[in-house]
């Protein structure tokens, strides 16, 4: 029975956890002591007190590492002030029958602090910030988040740095509710739960565009979201083309866009659109590079006037020259790079001339334009001079009848008008007399 007993208060001394730890001895060749305290473990405000055994004569610094964790005084007394593991450390200086230093010996003893602040300091979703409605005394939050969140991180931060979190890190997420429970333990073994309901929107199914631009390009025809298919014509030097598209969900998946690279011909691109649910709509783009026109962008001969009026799709054009006219000044531009050659116009003959002008561009293609030089004969430019003359001799007889003409209306006109004025200024002497009379 004794023995059962001595059994039982040994067990029940071993489960105390305010109980001290054997001391600690701390001594030299000549001294010896030993240091222990009365207190394994306290919490924010209480105490333990540091007992120092030895027969003798002694003097004891205290240093608390870290020392903002707790006091202590010249009698031993330490008062926890903040939760954490602290050592406290003895200099024990033994001395001589004058007080004066003999020895000194160095021991350290562990004192853990407690707390029973179980609460948060910071609570977050990585994807979406809760900071501007979290209160640490707020124990249950709800968040709503699209459907293109899978998985969440939680980050926490206690108030009190002994104390543990779990339910933190990385979630997955299923469609609907989710439920977190985040608990906080304090190192006195006191707990708080905080609680988070993630609901993840259901998916989306909305895979159209909300836009869909070709840099510097206009769309035929102009963009809507339910037309799929579209057309665009373009000149031969351009090269690349910038696809920009836009979904009308801003979380659908758009695939297709960027720069790409043109060829001779017609290009077909594909935009496609992924709606969350797995929808998918595609929109056409085919875009014509054409090979070139090769043709003259202006053409004019000096000191002549073309018949017709020049048009680069008018390719045969007429010209009469004086007979003394070898050759004629042709002015042809076509595009930067395309090649532009003349052919017969040297040593232009009586009669008809035909001059060709070729336009070739890059893809070698070519484009033909004439010009049929009339050449006079001597014998017909003299008659023509003699007709303009004839004509040029008339139209002056013309002109001088037409103001002959023009002048006598005139004068006859004035005659008439002054004639009329005349005889009614008499009447009216006449009138006036006849009224004087009277």
């Amino acid at each position: 029975m004794k023995k059962f007993l001595t059994s039982l208060i040994l067990f029940i001394f071993l489960l105390m956890p305010n109980v001290s730890k054997a001391a600690i001895t701390c001594s030299t060749d000549k001294h010896s002591a030993e240091a222990s305290i009365n207190k394994e473990k306290i919490k924010i405000g209480e105490t333990a007190q540091i007992e120092i055994k030895t027969e003798e004569k002694y003097q004891v610094e205290y240093k608390i590492a870290p020392k903002d964790f707790a006091t202590v005084n010249n009698t031993g007394l330490v008062k926890a002030i903040k939760d954490g593991s602290i050592k406290i450390n003895l200099t024990i200086n033994y001395l001589t029958e004058e007080d004066e230093i003999d020895d000194s010996c160095k021991v350290s003893i562990p004192l853990e602090i407690t707390s029973n602040d179980s609460s948060l300091k910071k609570l977050t979703i990585e994807e979406f910030d809760i900071s501007s409605v979290f209160k640490s005394s707020k124990l249950d939050y709800e968040v709503k988040l699209p459907y293109k969140f899978d998985k969440i991180n939680i980050i926490a931060e206690a108030n009190s740095g002994t104390a543990k979190i779990s339910g933190i890190g990385k979630r997955y997420l299923n469609e609907g509710n989710n439920k977190y429970d985040i608990i906080v333990t304090a190192s006195d073994g006191s707990s708080t739960t905080y609680k988070i309901t993630i609901i993840r929107e259901a998916a989306n199914d909305d895979a159209t565009l909300k836009n869909l631009v070709v840099e510097g390009l206009s769309l035929n025809p102009k963009f809507k979201s339910d037309i799929y298919k579209y057309n665009i014509d373009v000149a031969k030097d351009i090269d690349k083309i910038a696809i920009k598209g836009e979904p009308t969900y801003e979380f659908a998946k758009i695939y297709g866009i960027g720069t790409f690279s043109l060829a001779t011909g017609n290009n077909t691109y594909y935009i496609k659109v992924v709606a969350e649910n797995g929808n998918e709509t595609k929109y056409e783009l085919n875009i014509n590079k054409t090979l070139g026109s090769s043709k003259l962008t202006s053409l004019e001969i000096d000191g002549y006037d073309l018949n017709p009026i020049f048009n680069d799709e008018i390719y045969t054009y007429n010209l009469t020259v004086k007979n003394d006219v070898n050759s004629i000044n042709i002015k042809a531009l076509a595009s930067d790079n395309d090649q532009v050659e003349i052919i017969g116009n040297e040593n232009l003959k009586e009669g008809e001339n035909e001059i060709l002008i070729s336009v070739t561009n890059n893809d070698k293609t070519t484009t033909t334009y004439k010009l049929l030089v009339n050449k006079l004969s001597k014998e017909k430019e003299t008659t023509i001079k003699k007709n303009n003359t004839l004509i040029n001799i008339l139209l002056i007889i013309f002109i001088i009848s037409i103001i002959i003409m023009a002048s006598c209306i005139f004068v006859f006109v004035k005659r008439n008008y002054k004639s009329k004025f005349v005889i009614n200024l008499k009447k009216k002497k006449s009138n006036v007399k006849k009224k004087n009379k009277r």
